[in-house]
Formats: C-alpha cells, sequence, structure tokens
C-alpha cells in the first residue's frame, strides 16, 4: 500500500514518504509510498461461472481418493529448495508482488492497469512477464499471493499457457503463498469470513494444480496488526509458518535488539496443534534501500561491463552485502530473508531477474577470498524448512500484535470503525452467505435447480475482506465498486433464497408465489406495508432452536393478527417507529409502525412461515397497542419486563440502572465525541486523525449532552412484548433503548449521522457505557475475530516494553463480538455486543466505550490521500446500528454473551409472500415448517459450515464455541454423532480434513518446532473419536468432507 512505487523504499514504517526516493515500490504506511494504497475493483466479479464452479471443487470425491493430484512428475515443495551452504549467512532473496485487491482504484483497474493517473499498476502484465522470465533460468523463483488476481488472469490463458505455469508450479518455481481470495484483513473481519476467503482461493489452487498448489507459508505482509484468532486458522489450515511487514515500532526496535524477531506463536488453548512459527520482516515487504530493480523504481542497476564508465558492481556489491549484514545483526540465525519486490511490482520481470542474477553471481564469487554470505533465490517456504533445520529454541508468543503503532503518535486503531456502514454491510453479507450455502446444499441434494449463483457472493465476500476493503481505508469510490459487488451477491443469494422455498415448500405441487426481500435495516418494506395478507418465512441458520423477535414495518392505524405455523394466534405489538429511523436517507417508506411478534423455537436449520392479516374488524385476538407513557416531572422513566427493569433519570435523560433477574445495577450510556487533530502530518506530532490512524485532539470526549440541559426523551412506550424509551440527543444523534420479554439483555438501537463539521473539526463519535463495576489492574478483555477472548491491560503490552504517547487511541483494540469487564473477584460482569467491526476500549475503571461514526477533514498521509468524510444521500453518511448490553455475574456470563453472539451474527433471514389465500388454504397447499437436519445440536457446538461442493459431496465444520474455563459445564469437551443427522440420508464416506478442505487431516504433516518456554503441550495428539461420533475440544473446528446416498428407510 505504499504511496506510489516510485517513493516509498526509504521510509519507515509509517512514515509519508516526501518525495521522490530512489526506490520505488510501494508499501502503505509503514513506506512511505504504501501509503498510497491499493486500487482497482473486485477482480472476482470478472471471473467466468465455470471458474466459479472450480472454486468450489476443492477435494476430489473421496472415494476417488481424496485429494487432488497432478499427473506430471513433480519436484515441488521443499524439496524444490536451492541448497544453501553451512557456515555463511544465506541470504534468501524472495522474488514477490504485492498486489492489493482494491484501494486507490478498482480491482478491475488494478488488474487491467487503467487510470495510470492514480497508480501505474497492471497486475495481467506481472504475471505475463513474469511467466516469461521465469522460463528463462530454473534457477529463479517467484511467490504469488492474491488469487482473486491470479484466477482472473488464468481464465484468459490459452492451454499452452496454462501447461507453462503447471510446470513451473510442479517444479517449485512458482509458489503459491498464502492462497486466499486476498491478503485479509486481521482487526476488522469475522472469523468465519476469514475461513471461508481462505478455503475460496484454496480450493481452486488443489482442484488446478494439486498438492504442489498447496500454499505451506501464510504471508501477511501488508495488514496493520495481526490477530491470535488469525495465527490459529492458518495452523489449522497447515501452515508451517506466517511472515507479516507491521509490527510497533516500539516492539520491533526491542525484538531487532533482542533477536526475537522471529518466534513461535502459541494461537489458541489447544496447546502445540495451535503453534505457528512467525517472522517478522526486517524491511516490510520492500527491497533494500537502492535496489529496487523496477520500472516503477529510479534505483541505479547493476552494470558489471568493465569497459563502461558506469561498471558499479564493486559498489552495488558491497552496498548489498553491507545492507545484509545490518539486517543479520536483527536475526538469530545464520538465514536471513530479503523481500525483492513490492506494490505491483514486476510488470517487467527482465528488470529484476537481470540484476538479482548479477548481484548474486557477483556476491557468491566473493565467498572465494573470505565473504560471510551466500545468496541465493529462495521462497518463504524454502526459508522456514532451513530455520527448521536449525536446532534451536524459539521464544514463544501468547498474546496478539495489537494495536500497531508505526511511531509515537500514530495509532492505527481508527480503521476499527472507518466506514461502519459498509463494515455493517459485510457482516449481514456473512451472515446471508451461510443461510445461503445452507439452502444451496438442501437444493443440491433434492435434486433441485438453483436459480442462484452462490460463488458471486462467496467472491464478493472474499474481496470484501482484503485489507483495504472491510478495514474502511480504501478510496470513496472503491468502496462503493465492493458495494456494488456484495449487492450483486446479495441477488443471486436472493435468487437461491426462493429456490429453496420453492424447492421445500409446495405440497400439491402448486408453485409458491413470489418471495420478496425488505430493507429491514431501515425499517422499509413494500410487501408488509401494502397487502392485507402475507407469509413471513424465517429461515434460522444455527443448528439449534432459536426464538426471534419479528419486527416489521407496517402501515399506522391498523391492526394485526399473526398465526404460527399451526394456526394459533401469537401474541403481537405495534409500536412506532422513532422519527429519526423514519427519517433516514433513502428511505422510501411510508410506514411510521412496527409490528412485533415472537417467532418461538425456530428449528435448527431451517425455517417456519407465519401469517399475517390485517385485521380491520378488530377482533379479539388481535396486535396490542403500545401506550405511550405519560412523563411526570420529577419521576425517572421506567420500563420492565419480566427479567428486566431500565431506569433513565428523568433530570439527565441518561440510563441510570438497570435490573436484572432483581439485582441492580448501576448504570449510565450516553453518547459522546473526541475531536479528531488536525494537523500536517509533516511530523510524528503533527500527525492527523484519518482513515487509518485514531488521534482524538486531548484526551477527554464531549459529551452530546453538554450544549443541552438534558437528553430529550421523545417517548415511553410499553406493551406485553416490548418495551421502548426512544431518546433525543440532537438532531444526528438517537437512540432506543429496548427490551423484551424473557430476554435478559437490553438493545441499544442508535441512529448517528450526519456527524456535523461546519465547524471545521472532524468528529469521532463513541457509545460509553460506565458502571460501577471497577477493574483494580486496568484490565479489560475483547474478542479476536469474534471468536477467542483476549485479556487486555490498559497502557500495557504483554509482549514488549510500552510507552504511552497517546493514552486513548494507543488503547484501543478491534472488536467484532463483544468487550467486557469484570470486577476482581469475577462477581460483576458488564458485557457489550456488537453488530460490526468497531474500535473499543475501557479507559477508566468500570468504563466501556465503542466508537460508532467517524468523520475527519484531513487524511492521515498514508496514502488514501483523500479525508474519510463519506457521503451518501447528498449528505454526510447516516448510520444505524446496536449494542446488545449484558450485565450478570462473572460465571454465568459466557453462557449469555456466547450463544447471544451467535444470534447477532447469525440473526434469521426473512422473507415475505403476500397472498390472497386464508391460512387454511395456505397451510393445505404449502409447508410451514421444515428443517435440514433432524436434531439441534448441542448448545456449545455451533455448525459453521454446510456447503455443497461441485463433485456431490458436502463440506461441513463443526466447532466449540466455549474456550477452556468460561464456563463450568459448556466449557467441558462434547461429542457430537452425525448419525442420521441429515433427514432421509445416510452417510456413505467422511473424510476429515484440515481446517480449509484442501487436504486430509491424515496427510497433514506440520514441521514441528521448539520453544525455549515450552510450557504448553497438545491438548490432544489424535482423536480417539470413530465417526460418525466427532469429538470437540473447548474452540476446537473439525472439518470434514461428506458423502450422503438417498436411504429410504430414514424417510419413514
Amino acid at each position: 500500500m505504499c504511496q506510489g512505487v516510485s517513493q516509498c523504499h526509504f521510509c519507515n514504517e509509517g512514515e509519508k514518504s516526501t518525495g521522490s526516493s530512489s526506490s520505488s515500490s510501494s508499501s502503505r504506511g509503514t513506506m512511505s509510498n504504501k501509503e498510497t494504497r491499493k486500487m482497482d475493483r473486485l477482480v472476482v466479479a470478472s471471473i467466468s461461472s465455470s471458474l466459479m464452479l472450480l472454486v468450489v471443487a476443492g477435494l476430489v470425491h473421496p472415494s476417488s481418493g481424496g485429494i487432488t493430484t497432478t499427473s506430471r512428475s513433480t519436484s515441488c515443495g521443499y524439496q524444490s529448495c536451492h541448497a544453501t551452504k553451512p557456515g555463511f549467512i544465506n541470504v534468501h532473496l524472495v522474488p514477490h508482488t504485492h498486489d492489493d485487491v482494491g484501494w486507490l482504484k478498482t480491482v478491475d483497474q488494478y488488474y487491467y492497469g487503467s487510470r495510470t493517473g492514480i497508480q501505474k499498476a497492471g497486475v495481467q502484465y506481472i504475471l505475463d512477464s513474469v511467466v516469461e522470465e521465469l522460463q528463462a533460468n530454473p534457477e529463479r523463483r517467484f511467490i504469488y499471493v492474491e488469487m482473486a488476481f491470479f484466477w482472473q488472469w488464468w481464465e484468459e490463458q490459452d492451454e499452452s499457457t496454462r501447461d507453462v505455469v503447471r510446470d513451473l508450479v510442479s517444479q517449485g518455481r512458482l509458489e503459491f503463498i498464502n492462497g486466499g481470495w486476498c491478503m485479509n484483513d486481521e482487526a476488522t473481519t469475522h472469523y468465519v469470513d476469514i475461513i471461508d476467503q481462505m478455503s475460496l482461493g484454496l480450493s481452486l489452487l488443489n482442484d488446478t494444480f494439486g498438492e504442489c498448489g498447496r500454499p505451506r507459508i501464510a504471508w501477511q505482509i501488508d495488514p496493520f496488526g495481526h490477530s491470535r484468532e488469525q495465527a490459529f486458522i492458518f495452523s489449522q489450515m497447515g501452515y508451517d509458518g506466517l511472515f507479516f511487514g507491521r509490527l510497533d515500532h516500539e516492539d520491533k526496535k526491542q525484538r531487532m535488539a533482542a533477536k526475537t524477531m522471529e518466534m513461535v506463536w502459541s494461537s489458541s488453548s489447544l496447546g502445540q496443534t495451535g503453534w505457528l512459527f512467525t517472522g517478522v520482516n526486517y524491511n516490510l515487504y520492500q527491497p533494500p534501500p537502492g535496489f529496487c530493480f523496477d520500472i516503477l523504481c529510479s534505483d541505479s542497476p547493476v552494470i558489471d561491463n568493465p569497459k563502461s564508465k558506469e561498471y558499479n558492481v564493486d559498489q552495488r556489491v558491497t552496498e548489498f552485502l553491507n545492507y545484509c549484514q545490518r539486517q543479520s545483526e536483527a536475526y538469530a540465525t545464520d538465514h536471513i530473508l530479503l523481500t525483492m519486490g513490492g506494490d505491483f511490482t514486476y510488470q517487467d520481470a527482465n528488470v529484476w531477474y537481470k540484476n538479482m542474477d548479477k548481484l548474486i553471481k557477483y556476491a557468491n564469487e566473493r565467498q572465494t577470498n573470505g565473504s560471510r554470505f551466500n545468496l541465493l533465490y529462495s521462497t518463504p517456504s524454502c526459508y522456514v524448512k532451513s530455520l527448521n533445520g536449525v536446532k534451536k529454541s524459539w521464544p514463544l508468543k501468547t498474546d496478539d500484535f495489537f494495536p500497531y503503532g508505526s511511531d509515537a503518535h500514530s495509532y492505527w486503531t481508527g480503521y476499527f470503525t472507518s466506514r461502519p456502514a459498509f463494515k455493517y454491510m459485510v457482516r449481514q453479507g456473512s451472515n446471508l452467505l451461510q443461510a445461503c450455502k445452507q439452502m444451496d446444499s438442501a437444493l443440491s441434494w433434492s435434486g433441485s435447480t438453483n436459480q442462484g449463483d452462490v460463488n458471486v457472493m462467496k467472491r464478493a465476500m472474499g474481496i470484501a475482506q482484503h485489507h483495504d476493503a472491510v478495514s474502511g481505508t480504501e478510496k470513496q469510490a472503491v468502496v462503493q465498486d465492493y458495494q456494488g459487488r456484495l449487492h450483486e451477491g446479495v441477488v443471486e443469494c436472493q435468487k437461491t433464497q426462493a429456490s429453496y422455498y420453492q424447492s421445500q415448500l409446495p405440497i400439491l405441487g402448486r408453485p409458491l408465489p413470489d418471495v420478496k426481500f425488505c430493507q429491514l435495516n431501515v425499517s422499509q418494506c413494500d410487501v408488509s406495508e401494502t397487502s392485507g395478507r402475507f407469509v413471513v418465512n424465517i429461515y434460522n441458520s444455527l443448528a439449534r432452536h432459536v426464538d426471534k423477535y419479528v419486527r416489521i414495518p407496517v402501515a399506522g392505524g391498523d391492526s394485526y393478527q399473526v398465526l404460527d405455523p399451526d394456526g394459533k394466534v401469537v401474541d403481537s405489538q405495534l409500536i412506532p417507529i422513532s422519527p429519526q429511523v423514519q427519517a433516514l436517507p433513502g428511505r422510501t417508506s411510508s410506514a411510521t409502525e412496527e409490528l412485533v411478534f415472537l417467532a418461538t423455537q425456530l428449528p435448527p436449520i431451517g425455517s417456519k412461515s407465519y401469517y399475517v392479516e390485517r385485521d380491520s374488524k378488530h377482533r379479539r385476538r388481535h396486535s396490542f397497542k403500545s401506550k405511550s407513557q405519560r412523563l411526570v416531572p420529577g419521576e425517572d422513566h421506567i420500563i420492565t419486563t419480566d427479567k428486566v427493569k431500565v431506569r433513565v433519570d428523568w433530570t439527565t435523560g441518561l440510563l441510570s440502572s438497570v435490573t436484572v433477574n432483581g439485582e441492580e445495577y448501576f448504570v449510565q450510556q450516553e453518547f459522546l465525541w473526541y475531536p479528531g487533530y488536525n494537523g500536517d502530518n509533516e511530523s510524528a506530532d503533527r500527525r492527523s486523525s484519518g482513515a487509518y490512524i485514531f488521534r482524538p485532539n486531548g484526551s477527554d470526549a464531549f459529551p452530546m449532552r453538554r450544549t443541552m440541559t438534558a437528553a430529550i426523551i421523545t417517548a415511553v412506550y410499553t406493551g406485553p412484548l416490548v418495551q421502548e424509551i426512544h431518546q433525543f440527543y440532537d438532531t444526528w444523534v438517537s437512540q432506543v433503548i429496548r427490551i423484551y420479554r424473557g430476554q435478559e439483555h437490553v438493545e441499544l438501537d442508535w441512529v448517528v449521522g450526519p456527524v456535523p463539521v461546519s465547524d471545521k473539526i472532524g468528529k469521532e463519535v463513541i457509545s460509553r457505557v460506565t458502571t460501577t463495576i471497577l477493574q483494580s489492574d486496568g484490565t479489560f478483555y475483547t474478542d479476536s475475530n469474534g471468536r477467542q477472548t483476549l485479556r487486555r491491560e490498559l497502557d500495557a503490552r504483554e509482549s514488549y516494553t510500552y510507552t504511552p504517547t497517546e493514552p486513548v487511541s494507543g488503547n484501543y483494540y478491534p472488536i467484532n463480538s463483544h468487550l467486557f469487564i469484570r470486577d476482581p473477584v469475577g462477581e460483576q460482569q458488564a458485557t457489550v455486543l456488537v453488530d460490526r467491526s468497531q474500535g473499543g476500549s475501557s479507559l477508566i475503571g468500570g468504563l466501556i466505550e465503542l466508537m460508532v461514526h467517524r468523520r475527519l477533514l484531513r487524511d492521515d498521509s498514508f496514502g488514501v490521500d483523500e479525508p474519510l468524510d463519506e457521503t451518501a444521500f447528498q449528505q454526510g453518511l447516516v448510520v444505524r446500528g446496536s449494542h446488545y448490553l449484558i450485565l450478570s455475574d462473572g460465571p454465568s456470563s459466557a453462557g449469555r454473551y456466547r450463544p447471544l453472539a451467535q444470534q447477532i451474527y447469525k440473526q434469521p433471514q426473512l422473507s415475505f409472500i403476500p397472498t390472497t389465500l386464508t391460512f387454511a388454504d395456505w397451510r393445505r397447499l404449502y409447508k410451514t415448517q421444515q428443517q435440514l437436519i433432524s436434531r439441534e445440536l448441542p448448545e456449545n457446538v455451533n455448525l459453521l459450515t454446510l456447503e455443497n461442493r461441485s463433485d456431490g459431496s458436502y463440506l461441513i465444520r463443526l466447532e466449540h464455541i466455549y474456550d477452556v474455563g468460561e464456563d463450568k459445564v459448556l466449557s467441558e469437551p462434547v461429542t457430537v454423532s452425525l448419525q442420521d443427522l441429515f433427514p432421509g440420508f445416510a452417510i456413505t464416506s467422511a473424510e476429515e480434513t484440515i481446517l480449509g478442505g484442501n487436504q486430509l487431516k491424515k496427510d497433514s504433516q506440520r514441521l514441528v518446532w521448539h520453544s525455549s518456554s515450552d510450557k504448553q503441550k497438545n491438548v490432544r495428539s489424535s482423536h480417539s473419536d470413530e465417526f460418525p461420533d466427532v469429538d470437540l475440544q473447548p474452540m476446537e473446528i473439525r472439518t470434514f468432507i461428506l458423502n450422503l446416498v438417498r436411504d429410504n428407510r430414514l424417510d419413514k
């Protein structure tokens, strides 16, 4: 993500390039060029549908031998590595290119090389040129990472070119590293999406190149911080190592001094099963300064003609080896890795290889004169193999690499929240994709036609995980392209949903009426607003029964009757839509109320249909009308259900206490904003807040209410199902405090924006919860990619000595699921769950804050080159979202927030069918309830994936959703039986694979590492279960390829 390939190389991590450099390449903020970042549209959309069929292929049918293999003779993998020399410092030159899947330009613009005025980059030319140059010399090597680009290029090649590439891959000369659809972000991504996007690329590689296409090394050289869950995912996908470029400036300095730039990362409670060798690149991912041999660079070539006045071999080799000496002093072995490439380099690969050939030749000739350096073409895999052969114990890493500070005042914590609307779209897209894959599987095993193409959504979601996509660090035009791709995927998934219901619901062969979909996030639905009768299909993608409060926008003034699948009347309630939601930009609905009812016991991996009829006759069992509570001066505003009571102070208009099951917790919640620092970025202490950087101007946040006597309570509504307090702070901030009957949490439904900037001050808006739960040691807890929970400590780092310089942003962490605080003895805990990625912290004892929106007027000079000033519908961006507050004792807390987090992520999918039929006629013609599995799974087990594969098999993933010690009962190991799980089908074969589904588990032989602090042992070296029984340890994920056959006996 450097700024311009000609400006990037000599910048320190995080610095902006102030002029052209002798090197070129591109790197994000960590090197000045990189700061300019990325281009084009998602290549994925250009990929043909036939390619996408390959995407899901991955493994062949287990009965055919399991994993796809290649028939040509191979010498790939570790056996293709060049020999190293004992007694020398072996310098592994790794030719590579870093190709952002969108950033400054769209993916297609990057691929085709258009819009050169923004950035000169054409991925198609890189691959053309590299393939040609690799053929010229069998000693040369090259690695490629971004499969979204590679597969677009692959589809355009003729068979002779493909044969050449297959040969290069089979000989280890062209090696795939990482292998995901993109190089995903690690802070703002959900673990399910990481697994999906990695599997998308890995399955294509396996299908096309067999075992030689399987990446062995993870290569996360540009993301802005690194998560423990990401390391765990890589370990479970069979990777032998991980390399990255961005490391906090203090951490890096201390590691270089201690020679601990390479380590073993213990990524989970599963012990050595989750170990991953991890290395930090010396120079981000750039070549040594002055040695960028690219057409985008201005560095001098190696000139070896002694007759030329420009002859410079001795000088250039000496400079290069001096750099190698300096780098070797920061590492613990006689092997060092030099990254020879940068952003979109190798568009003319000959320039690179011609000069590297000379460097290798002339540097190695010096060995006869006593030089200790041995240069060789290499890959990250070969480098790791060399290190594995060294008899050494490595330091053990147990925490993560957040937050990332590139200097004392540049903490990359703003992007945790940047572009909140897009982050929400990605999270909702993830939920939809999981349901869509399940429905596609059901269509496959019933032999029905799917009118939608699930692969469109897979590709769009794969691109959205890129470290300049969901992170919110791209240009405005690029995010619009991402949104367009996701919309195309949503349309295809809606076709799949319609096909599923058309296949599953008809009983007598009568076609199902058209299935409709609504924009419920803005409370808009044409079907429910205009139809006298309609059916609501509610699909539950969780593998356990779920109760769901359904909210449907309806025209005001009417009454409704809701019938469950058996025709029984369901209690329902009409409640006003807040004026701020009604006024959301782009909303075209005239609905003023929402119809609320409880859909109970939604079947696991299945659906229920509820029948709704407008009741003009006002029959006895119709919807309840919410009562507007009269506000009495001097009296607090109170709403209460059977489980929860909420009190709002009448003088401030703020939440003051929550009572749960009779225990009262004193808690306040309000909105505040930090003023963004407006600097000129000429030095570290003048850094502006921007898309990447969160840097408030001071450590105090301003309350929204500072200019008013109180937050205005617009209304208090009560009823039998739901009770609400509508708060109005200002024209750009409002909130509904909501509690439901039977639930033990409080929902905070907020609308923020357009953030005013007429005062020329950018604003970072937070929601802050203040409690009396005081942590004595400044600790709080955050999730890792929505899964593991990590302990944080204010103004401290576990792995290195930290100097606080930015007291707010330096303590912010990415939140994808939950953040909580608890008292020292664990008697009380306050947990807040989110509906998208956000930045959060606990800066003072008893306090939780989450950043919900950002609007800034200056760029932070890390490459985007435009301020984070989002607009939509000709005004500043307006965002709607929700937080979920749980107050509980410590021991029971995980048993509350873990299942709620699952339900927030996998919210049931709603669709609508207008009808003129009576309920009796509807039920006679169509099923009103069905499910894809015969029983629910244990409450601590999640069916992570159910996916149809092109060879007729099915991929499933089962995960234990609790970690060790979180819950006395639910944290225990669990056994799941898959016997007769799929009604009407018998499992004829099952093969366990690694997490990516691209290698059989029995064939996975990862390199073994030793640690100097070898405290952890394998929780279990092998499973003792016998299929169909599956054992799961806490936080474990297991993956299987199943073959099913129709079993008529099971139908009966």
